[in-house]
């Protein structure tokens, strides 16, 4: 039987890094290093639930200042570290319409209907198939 991937093992939908806000929502102290053969020097953060996992995704989007309003292209670009972003664009403005590179990932992007929907749509990228996650 094939591994799930890490951001489902890890209970991670949005596949980020370990970092003190991680930490908040719960995550472990130590984050997992990822083989995932681009020499980036990857990791994951590993939480005890997907619930702690999506609240720290959402608030990592909202707070850092590498995505709090940022253009979509611009803030998905230093997500994925430099991969693939124009299949991660199209994956994520193919399953929502009204997104477009020129979205502005503010507050009331994350209050509107596209923001739950975009964490949807980024955790099933991330993992290759949709997560077992509550909705």
């Amino acid at each position: 039987m094939a591994r799930e991937p890490a951001s489902i093992r890890y209970k991670n939908p949005g596949a980020m890094w370990g970092s003190a806000l991680a930490i908040k929502w719960g995550a472990e102290k130590k984050a997992v290093n990822l083989n995932d053969g681009t020499g980036q020097g990857n990791n994951i953060a590993v939480f005890p639930t997907y619930v702690q996992g999506i609240c720290a995704q959402l608030d990592l989007w909202r707070k850092s200042p590498n995505y709090r309003n940022k253009r979509f292209a611009d803030a998905i670009r230093i997500w994925s570290g430099g991969n693939n972003v124009p299949a991660y664009i199209k994956y994520v403005t193919s399953r929502i319409p009204t997104m477009t590179v020129d979205t502005v990932m503010n507050d009331a992007f994350w209050r509107s209907p596209d923001g739950l929907k975009f964490l949807q749509v980024q955790a099933g990228h991330e993992a290759g198939k949709p997560i077992p996650a509550p909705q």
